[in-house]
């Protein structure tokens, strides 16, 4: 028998750039999605495996089934069973149940109407730059989760129980009640507004944390109140102005935005009183003023400096920079994408500081414990009424509040000088 003298090709070794040729087709055009695999598949590798569209002989039938369940596949959803339009199928014909399948909305239809309609409030004053970021934040993460063409009429009540459990990784149950509770809201301007025919089903799963694990998560943090010694540490090292706004926060549980926003009209120092409406809720608000809180006060705006705007003209407190204490800009060229506002809390940056300098910095514990502290030690004097006042706070539950007209400042003293007597500022005088 004759020798074989063929030359062979030596096989090639692992890692040679070498490749035996193969009979895969090429794609139908550059930007194509898919790729041949070697199982005669178009293909797609989607958070870490293959997932196959459709036979090499139908390339655009297999991309438009990927096109149809992308967002599903790439949010780790099982697709829903559809159809996927046939390759040179007719364009439906307006008033046809295949028209009438086409102008179903999706959750982006649902998230832009949503987010247009509260852009609105923004503009007319209803609704804060903050609060519309807050919105816009937690409507890009239901569209990430459940695909921003997911059909309105395709949701689920297990696609819910999955955003739940999304949203819970790494937020505290108080967080997530927050997110669900806006994202109920989406849907229920969907439902008014005419997107949905009828309210949407978020299943056994969608609820909010209960309450024992909020009851959990609060004993977990500790308490978010500060000691008379605390306090007085902290008074003993504030600059000027944040010595002022602590002794607000705790004569009169201020916070943050109510320190930062406090206008200098609001103040009769001389007869030791304040009173203007919380910029939160704009509920009306009027309380007494300790002497060392009138002092405090004297001190900061006789060293106020000048302000940029002029919309901070008036102002009580304005930082080195000219800026109000807390206040929310639009974003710059490094912001996160998507982001519709930053807010810069100057109080509670400085507070953060001096908590560090004292020594005494614990988690969740920050300028706004002051209002905690306040609200703690004037529950002693069992007067409602005279504390919300004080706070700026209204209970509709309450039918009081209804039917009470006048409050007399002889009842508001009597629970400023309670706090009073507990504070530093009273231990000092008792002594």
């Amino acid at each position: 028998m004759p020798q074989d003298t063929t030359t062979k090709k030596a096989p090639a070794k692992r890692g040679s750039t070498a490749r035996a040729t193969d009979d895969r087709p090429s794609k139908p055009y550059p930007t194509f999605p898919l790729f041949p695999h070697r199982n005669g598949q178009w293909a797609k590798k989607i958070r870490g495996r293959f997932v196959f569209f459709g036979v090499w002989a139908d390339p655009m039938g297999a991309r438009d089934r990927y096109l149809a369940q992308k967002d599903e596949l790439h949010a780790g959803l099982v697709p829903r069973r559809r159809a996927a339009p046939s390759i040179g199928a007719p364009a439906s014909t307006p008033g046809t149940a295949a028209a009438a399948a086409a102008d179903v909305p999706t959750l982006r239809d649902l998230a832009n109407h949503f987010l247009t309609a509260k852009k609105r409030q923004r503009e007319s004053g209803e609704l804060s730059l903050r609060s519309f970021d807050d919105l816009y934040r937690t409507c890009s993460m239901v569209l990430e989760h459940l695909g921003r063409h997911r059909r309105l009429d395709d949701i689920t009540t297990e696609d819910f129980g999955g955003l739940r459990a999304n949203l819970a990784e790494g937020r505290g149950p108080v967080t997530l009640a927050i997110h669900m509770q806006r994202i109920r809201s989406m849907f229920k301007y969907g439902f008014e507004s005419g997107l949905l025919d009828r309210p949407m089903r978020f299943g056994t799963e969608f609820k909010k944390p209960a309450k024992r694990a909020m009851r959990q998560s609060k004993q977990e943090r500790g308490p978010r109140m500060y000691e008379p010694d605390e306090i007085s540490l902290l008074l003993g090292a504030a600059g000027l102005q944040l010595r002022a706004m602590i002794l607000l926060g705790l004569n009169c549980g201020m916070g943050n935005t109510d320190v930062a926003s406090l206008p200098q009209d609001a103040l009769d120092l001389d007869k030791g009183l304040v009173e203007f409406p919380r910029p939160k809720t704009a509920i009306p608000r009027r309380a007494m003023l300790w002497p060392e809180t009138v002092e405090a006060l004297r001190t900061a705006l006789e060293v106020r400096p000048r302000e940029k705007l002029a919309e901070d003209n008036g102002l009580v407190f304005i930082t080195k920079y000219g800026h109000r204490w807390l206040r929310v800009k639009k974003p710059g060229p490094r912001a996160k994408k998507g982001t519709q506002a930053v807010t810069v809390d100057a109080v509670a940056l400085e507070f953060g500081k001096l908590q560090r300098r004292c020594g005494i910095e614990s988690a969740g514990r920050g300028f706004y414990a002051l209002r905690h502290t306040f609200r703690t030690v004037a529950d002693e004097v069992n007067d409602r009424p005279a504390i919300d006042l004080i706070m700026g706070h209204q209970d509709g539950s309450d039918i009081a509040s209804h039917y009470i007209e006048r409050i007399g400042d002889e009842r508001l003293r009597r629970v400023t000088d309670h706090v009073r007597e507990w504070s530093p500022m009273g231990v000092a005088t008792s002594k």
